[in-house]
């Protein structure tokens, strides 16, 4: 699907006859027919733009339809969000990504389980574990350097362990369900940010500002940037999904909702098979696999038990996407899943270029974090010279950028 974007803030997409209203652009807007004219030309059109917010919400309550000429409108009707599609080549993981490195995470610590995992810019590598609820650093070799515990914050948080990801400056946050932290980088609670709600497993930093996901709320997820300088948040509305039940209950890889990059934060939400971007520029592509399935359909059970079966019938119709990485300041890349058993595609996209691939991945090599062109899976358990079970090894592995 090629389409002409006129006006995309205002949900408006030209091709040669029709313009179509977009759903989640427009707060209102009613079916026009009949001869129209152009209501906004030069100038006009621009004093329009520069009323909307950077989130590209409105204002106010309004219908607008800008046309080059005299065209008519059939219907105001679904038809996607304006964005231009572009179908990803397919390439073979191997050639995407090469074995370089093997990890072997100090023993002297035993991990429960490695439920999230990030790296710093300086190459330590942080590990959430649950199971235990208990922080480790190690070094880019596997050298245990500390742990941290949330109880060190607040005593009183039981809650469940989500994920804890380094900032630039090298302290780290933490979050879990009853609380949002910020650690130093020697290990010591710095503070608990009481401003931001809990809960919020997805989040990532841009310039000395962190962004934190919460797709769950319904019907308009939100997003609450935190900016580390001045302690001020700031509540974002994101777009509407189409699909609002289906976004709230696909979590997907958890802490994998939101990558942050210079150029801009992208977000996931499992309706769609790319990041979405907190702040659309004028052409909004959507990079999407061959073996794509959009979804078509909302869940509509009300009973858990049959909650989980219309979850799993609508995996094996559609393609849901699990997470989004930032795998180099150029190239963001989604998780996808479809089928039962399900298949794992990667959907990589170069954001200089506007091109993408996509690949296949085995379900053995699941991905736990991505950084600086490297990607960091989850192996086996490295057995000792003792005979006794270790930590689970890190596969590393380099990506190699495609024309």
């Amino acid at each position: 699907m090629f389409e002409h974007q006129m006006f995309p803030h205002l949900g408006i997409t030209m091709t040669s006859r029709r313009a179509t209203l977009h759903p989640g652009r427009l707060v209102s807007c009613a079916m026009v027919t009949g001869r129209m004219v152009m209501i906004a030309v030069q100038r006009g059109w621009r004093k329009l733009l520069s009323a909307y917010t950077p989130n590209g919400t409105m204002p106010w309550l309004v219908c607008i339809a800008c046309v080059v000429g005299v065209v008519s409108i059939s219907a105001c009707r679904p038809a996607g969000q304006g964005y231009r599609v572009v179908v990803s080549d397919f390439m073979e993981f191997e050639d995407l990504f090469t074995p370089i490195d093997t990890v072997r995470l100090d023993a002297s610590v035993l991990i429960g389980s490695i439920t999230f995992l990030d790296k710093s810019d300086q190459g330590q590598i942080l590990v959430t574990d649950r199971e235990a609820r208990a922080i480790h650093v190690f070094s880019s070799s596997g050298r245990h350097l500390r742990m941290l515990e949330i109880t060190q914050c607040n005593p009183e948080d039981t809650g469940r362990l989500l994920s804890t990801r380094f900032l630039k400056n090298g302290s780290m946050i933490a979050t879990t369900t009853q609380g949002v932290y910020v650690l130093n980088a020697n290990g010591s609670c710095q503070r608990r940010l009481l401003e931001l709600p809990p809960n919020r497993p997805s989040f990532c930093e841009r310039q000395d500002t962190v962004y934190l996901l919460n797709p769950r709320v319904r019907p308009l997820p939100q997003l609450h940037a935190y900016s580390i300088e001045s302690g001020g948040v700031r509540v974002y509305d994101l777009r509407k999904p189409r699909f609002p039940r289906t976004t709230a209950l696909r979590g997907g890889s958890e802490g994998r909702g939101i990558a942050c990059f210079d150029r801009g934060v992208f977000y996931r939400y499992a309706e769609s098979s790319d990041g979405e971007p907190l702040w659309p520029g004028n052409d909004l592509v959507l990079h999407q696999p061959k073996s794509y399935r959009p979804p078509e359909r909302d869940i509509t059970s009300q009973g858990m038990g049959d909650i989980i079966s219309d979850l799993l019938q609508l995996e094996r119709e559609f393609t849901y996407s699990s997470g989004i990485y930032e795998l180099d300041e150029n190239h963001r890349m989604i998780m996808t899943r479809s089928g039962y058993p399900a298949e794992f595609n990667l959907n990589i996209v170069n954001m200089d270029t506007e091109t993408s691939v996509s690949a296949v991945l085995d379900p053995e090599v699941g991905i736990s974090a991505a950084k600086d062109g490297l990607v960091y899976s989850t192996g086996d358990y490295e057995i000792l010279p003792s005979g006794e079970t270790g930590n689970r090894m890190l596969e590393v592995r380099q990506f190699h950028p495609f024309e």
